[in-house]
């Protein structure tokens, strides 16, 4: 990229101002300094310019979902968080809760730990590894407003086999195990002062039919409500991918009225399949707006990539962001990243530290934490999309496509979307929108399986954008100031593009970048409503 630029839009000339220097990158650490970046045959080398390949977003008119926010989940069952310091369990604090301007915290709750077969309940593990740590409290400090509660397993004397451990619990005791969630609800609150907002019913869980996650949801409710725990909200049903199954769960809820009006929302997860058309329509009303929440309680590192990150991996940078914005634009109001700061064994890169978007040890001298490329792209990402925010619908079409290879961008099963946009007025009333490219000749490696073939990225190519938002279309000129990222940009400021008539060009999106522009005009002092 060059050091000055100019947009086209509806024939004028739109000058940048104020462009920061191409590479320079912002280091926050020895290990990512010593990765280097641009090394020929690394993920973190730039492609040769090619022809751009012009593509015309469109921003749909009509509000959608409010957005209630980002946010992550914390292990720290091997307890490394309580090992910092002061300064660096404050420093981590900021980096994470803080500067990613988090809402949600999930909170892995062993299920079967807390209620053995025999013997006292044991809350121990739980509280070890979120209170007494001051997980929580950091949270809290730094601006997180929702504790989501992630109950994992189900005690093998609820199950019909209790030699499985993932056989279906038993229809008679659902109940049972909606009460045991309750209950531990109550002594956190009661015995320990932390209130659970939100609960899932279990994680991604193989346990359940339709009808025994309906029976659950509708006990977890009862149980609930008669120990006083009515602001408690319940989401389900998390399953691992977007698709028939969970569809099959998702109907049967809402088919049962007692059921569907027990949740505050549905909850999936966000991998290889995200959210599609086919999930939305059970939150989405008559008028394009959510009649439920739709969180999507867990997304994480990129189906078809290597099982472990280089500091600078734009792939895995890319498909987080893809994901998020695929998201978004299919009704989603929560998103919450598997794990935010995890130790690592090896150091700078560990097998399956893919999950993490900070990874650190603890007791290591001198350099002991690294954000990963894909911190810098959520970062951004949580810079654009205010909490509040009202979400557009986004259509893609390549030039010359009546329809376009991309449409509605959806992230699911098969080779995945070469760009994904996604669009929103913040509360502030600014306009915001943001585009991932998901192509790169990089997407090749040594293990990589047919399944990783088949659900891998696009070639690279890099896209002029035309952007249109008939919502502005009356507004004449809009300035936007313009934020890139990519394996050798962190979070460059390229000043202000001028958007003319609801229409303006964004040129050069190349492989792996992620691109993001909010308005600078336009702002009100209220809040846009559903406007």
């Amino acid at each position: 990229m060059k050091s000055s630029k100019a947009f086209w839009a509806l024939g004028m000339l739109i000058t940048i101002t104020a462009w920061a220097p191409t590479l320079g990158v912002a280091y926050t650490s020895e290990a990512e300094r010593s990765a280097g970046t641009g090394r020929p045959g690394s993920p973190s080398a730039q492609t040769p310019q090619q022809t751009a390949e012009r593509v015309t977003v469109t921003v749909l008119p009509g509000a959608r979902q409010v957005f209630g926010g980002l946010g992550i989940s914390q292990n720290n069952f091997r307890l490394p968080y309580n090992r910092l310091t002061p300064e660096r369990r404050a420093l981590l604090a900021q980096l994470l809760f803080r500067d990613l301007r988090l809402k949600v915290l999930r909170l892995w709750w062993d299920v079967p730990t807390f209620a053995p077969a025999a013997g006292p309940r044991n809350p121990a593990p739980f509280l070890e590894a979120y209170a007494r740590s001051g997980v929580i409290a950091d949270a809290r400090a730094y601006g997180v407003t929702t504790l989501l509660l992630a109950p994992d397993h189900v005690p093998a004397y609820l199950l019909e086999d209790p030699t499985k451990p993932n056989s279906l619990i038993k229809a008679s005791e659902a109940g049972r195990y909606a009460a045991l969630i309750a209950e531990f609800i109550q002594l956190l609150r009661d015995k320990h002062g932390i209130h659970i907002d939100v609960t899932g019913v279990a994680n991604e869980p193989p346990w359940f039919t339709p009808a025994t996650m309906a029976g659950t949801v509708r006990a977890l409710r009862t149980e609930l409500d008669r120990r006083g725990l009515q602001r408690v909200r319940i989401v389900a049903t998390e399953q691992p991918n977007n698709d028939d199954v969970t569809d099959s769960f998702l109907a049967a809820l809402k088919a049962d009225p007692r059921a569907w009006g027990s949740l505050a929302g549905i909850a999936t997860h966000s991998y290889n399949m995200a959210a599609r058309e086919a999930e939305a329509q059970f939150v989405t009303g008559a008028g394009g707006q959510n009649i439920k929440e739709f969180w999507i309680t867990e997304s994480g590192g990129g189906v078809g990539l290597p099982p472990s990150e280089p500091p600078l991996d734009a792939r895995q940078a890319a498909s987080m962001a893809s994901r998020f914005l695929s998201d978004m634009n299919h009704q989603v109001t929560h998103w919450v990243w598997f794990l935010g700061a995890e130790e690592v064994d090896k150091w700078p890169e560990a097998f399956d530290n893919v999950p993490r978007l900070i990874e650190y040890q603890p007791d290591r001298s001198g350099d002991w934490y690294l954000p990963l490329l894909k911190y810098y792209y959520f970062k951004r990402l949580s810079q654009t999309f205010d909490p509040g925010a009202v979400f557009r619908a986004v259509q893609s079409s390549p030039e010359g496509k009546a329809e376009g290879r991309e449409g509605e961008m959806t992230w699911t099963y098969g080779r995945k979307p070469r760009l994904t946009a996604a669009a929103a007025r913040n509360p502030d009333g600014a306009w915001v929108v943001a585009l991932s490219n998901y192509t790169s000749d990089d997407f090749v490696f040594p293990a990589m399986t047919q399944f990783d073939r088949d659900n891998t990225g696009q070639v690279a190519r890099t896209f002029n954008v035309t952007l249109h938002l008939p919502e502005l279309a009356a507004a004449r000129a809009v300035k936007f100031r313009m934020h890139r990222n990519s394996s050798t940009l962190r979070d460059v400021d390229e000043g202000t593009v001028t958007m003319r008539d609801g229409v303006v060009v964004i040129p050069d999106v190349g492989p792996l970048q992620l691109v993001t522009l909010r308005s600078t005009t336009l702002k009100t002092t209220g809040a846009p409503g559903r406007k």
